[in-house]
């Protein structure tokens, strides 16, 4: 049976962050994941999923200092300040006991050499993984569609594996694939065949419906058979719950969006 991650970040916004935790722990989640964090305290959050119960599976790394950016491990000029933020971010998975990072690659708009972009990534990876291994935590690359982010370096699941195929090929291993079915939907389709290629590489999924990050049970993707894929395949990771609830900040809209989860404990 699938395992499922509330992402705090989209789902629970009807409470202030720490009180997320136990919104999402009473609707039977015993994880979470959150996208971007930094403008709460470490501890302040440790404390407040320590006392929910809950584990701290994944965030994302820090997007950049400038307004409007998605990452900047891909961008040239930037690793110094990619590294900083590094070290940020395993100074918050320390306090967590958080499992992955997702390092955010970033994008440009304009004319931009992709290749040298990836060539960027890669290195700054190669540097990073290290670093990471040391805080026991895993590198996770997604691949990130283009219509919520234009000009995203990583786009498919055919590049996220480049990524993690260089990097392991310098020696580290603790990194992998960030397997989100709703951007892949939107990137590549032919969602089974995607996925069960790429499996040995994909330690996160992620679900949303689409079009729009909607709750699993509408739009186009049949998640009960992707559901059915995950076991069948035999995928023992978690897969995040990162859609945005209707009426998201009104009260029990978390709830009301859980309708599809009932048969997995959840609601």
């Amino acid at each position: 049976m699938p395992r499922f991650a509330a992402n705090i970040g989209w789902m629970a916004q009807e409470v202030p962050m720490l009180e997320r935790f136990q919104l999402v722990r009473d609707l039977g989640f015993t994880a979470v994941e959150c996208p971007l964090l930094y403008s709460h305290d470490a501890h302040a959050m440790a404390d407040a999923c320590k006392a929910a119960g809950i584990e701290f599976l994944m965030f994302n790394s820090p997007p950049g200092k400038h307004d409007g950016e998605y990452g900047i491990a891909g961008l040239t000029g930037r690793k110094g300040e990619f590294q900083d933020t590094i070290g940020k971010a395993v100074d918050y998975a320390k306090a967590l006991g958080t499992t992955y990072l997702h390092v955010l690659a970033g994008w440009q708009s304009g004319d931009w050499d992709r290749n040298a972009g990836f060539d960027v990534f890669i290195d700054n990876l190669k540097w990073a993984c290290p670093v990471l291994v040391d805080a026991g935590l895993s590198a996770l690359i997604e691949p990130i569609n283009t219509i919520a982010r234009p000009g995203y370096l990583v786009q498919t699941t055919k590049e996220a594996q480049h990524v993690v195929d260089a990097v392991k090929a310098a020696g580290s291993n603790n990194i992998g694939i960030q397997y989100d079915f709703h951007n892949a939907q939107i990137m590549e389709g032919d969602l089974a065949r995607t996925f069960e290629a790429h499996l040995p590489s994909i330690l996160h999924v992620q679900i949303a419906g689409n079009p729009g990050r909607t709750p699993p049970d509408e739009g186009e993707i049949n998640y009960p058979f992707v559901f059915d894929l995950c076991d069948r395949l035999g995928f023992k990771g978690w897969l995040g719950c990162e859609y945005a609830p209707h009426n998201k900040t009104k009260p029990g809209a978390t709830k009301a969006s859980l309708k599809w989860a009932k048969d997995f404990g959840l609601g």
